[in-house]
């Protein structure tokens, strides 16, 4: 582990041809760069309790140990399985609702008066009627065929 925090201090004193800032290099891991900002952004994935009271070279060793499980599934082509592919998909759309979702809750909240006695109900109406507005105005075929021939078990 040491050896891994010499080699990203040397790589970044030996002078980069990047133009701007140098980034601060905390440890090479394979073909992976772990930058300070990186670091401490992986920190913030911990909670506070844990990333508090651990020595920082744990916390390193924990994102040492990830990144390299990570770049061993890469080299096994994990990343590019088709059911992988799905669930990343699958992922990518629920975090896309859940952030235009709270977005539109937090619009609609803030029009209604925060004394208002329901309203998280008045804002679950607004958001209903918003959604049924956007499929109204949206052309959508529904192939009533093929959906018949499905069976759902």
């Amino acid at each position: 582990m040491l050896l891994v925090l010499i080699a990203g201090t040397v790589f970044s004193a030996s002078g980069c041809a990047e133009k701007g800032p140098k980034k601060e290099v905390i440890a090479a891991i394979g073909d992976y760069t772990l930058y300070k900002e990186d670091f401490l952004s992986e920190l913030s994935l911990y909670p506070p309790e844990y990333r508090n009271n651990v020595p920082k070279e744990r916390l390193l060793n924990d994102i040492i140990e990830k990144k390299v499980l990570l770049l061993e599934a890469r080299r096994q082509g994990l990343d590019r399985d088709p059911d992988f592919m799905k669930m990343v998909e699958r992922f990518w759309e629920q975090s896309l609702l859940r952030s235009l979702l709270n977005k539109k809750s937090e619009e609609f909240l803030s029009s209604i008066p925060e004394t208002e006695k329901d309203r998280n109900r008045k804002a679950s109406g607004m958001i209903k009627a918003w959604i049924a507005g956007l499929e109204k105005d949206t052309k959508i075929d529904i192939n009533r065929e093929a959906l018949e021939k499905i069976n759902i078990k």
